[in-house]
């Protein structure tokens, strides 16, 4: 049966995450590589590479705090480890992830069909997304009673905490990354919704166990500090931009 190599992302001040994580991927019968999380809430945003806050600011509509631009860089660190192991498809993981019993076994199945497809038409599957929007109908995958609906995610749903990439996928992100603008979820949101080449799959496989967020700022909310005066207007132009893009995919859309 096809499996993924598993990596998961995991900061150094966080061993109860990793103990938590351990466990329940034991349970999975699955081994995982730790990729060391990048934790960004200490250093100057400044000195993060690639960090263009002007760019940030005309398209997002605000700066980013320290930790979602360590988040950024952990999933860039796994993808990157991912590339360098060889393996063609790579489930990146957040320690946060709170896996459904049959979640390994419908990944299983979701390689299985593609394998059977012949057909290298998407680059990630988001695994553990709740909410949906603006999807076609793939496939019904079957694992000991359960069902699990495979979609084409032309609005690519948000959170990170569970994405299966391919080989191909990862090289094209990477290969048409010039600059971190946007946290690491929207960035993917942006690129998959237009190239319309993100799975997602019904019900979710990950879950999230409810921990404390890790890259909120020290003090006040994400997303209130540094916002630009046109917010509302850049985030209302981001959201509907990708939103017809995905419509527009959706109305082109042939089943297999």
């Amino acid at each position: 049966m096809s499996a993924p190599a598993v990596f998961l992302i995991n900061l150094d001040v966080s061993p109860g995450r990793l103990h938590a994580a351990e466990v329940a991927l034991a349970v999975q019968d699955t081994r995982f590589v730790r990729v060391p999380g990048v934790d960004g809430r200490k250093a100057p945003v400044e000195q993060v590479p690639g960090y263009d806050v002007e760019a940030t600011l005309r398209y997002f509509g605000r700066a980013l705090n320290g930790g979602e631009l360590g988040a950024f860089q952990s999933h860039l660190c796994a993808l990157e480890t991912f590339l360098a192991s060889g393996e063609q498809y790579g489930l990146i993981l957040e320690d946060d992830m709170d896996p459904d019993p049959h979640a390994m076994r419908f990944v299983h199945a979701l390689l299985l069909w593609q394998k059977q497809r012949w057909n290298d038409d998407w680059y990630v599957a988001n695994l553990g997304a709740k909410r949906q929007k603006i999807t076609s109908h793939m496939a019904e995958l079957q694992v000991d009673g359960a069902s699990m609906d495979v979609l084409r995610g032309h609005y690519f749903p948000m959170l990170a905490t569970a994405l299966l990439w391919t080989r191909d996928g990862a090289e094209a992100f990477i290969a048409q990354l010039r600059r971190i603008d946007c946290p690491w979820d929207h960035a993917l949101r942006r690129w998959l919704t237009q190239t319309n080449m993100g799975l997602t799959v019904s019900p979710p496989l990950f879950l999230t166990t409810g921990a404390t967020s890790q890259i909120d700022p020290a003090h006040g909310t994400r997303g209130e500090e540094g916002r630009s005066g046109l917010y509302r207007v850049r985030r209302m132009r981001r959201n509907w931009g990708d939103r017809l893009r995905a419509m527009r995919h959706k109305q082109r859309h042939r089943p297999d």
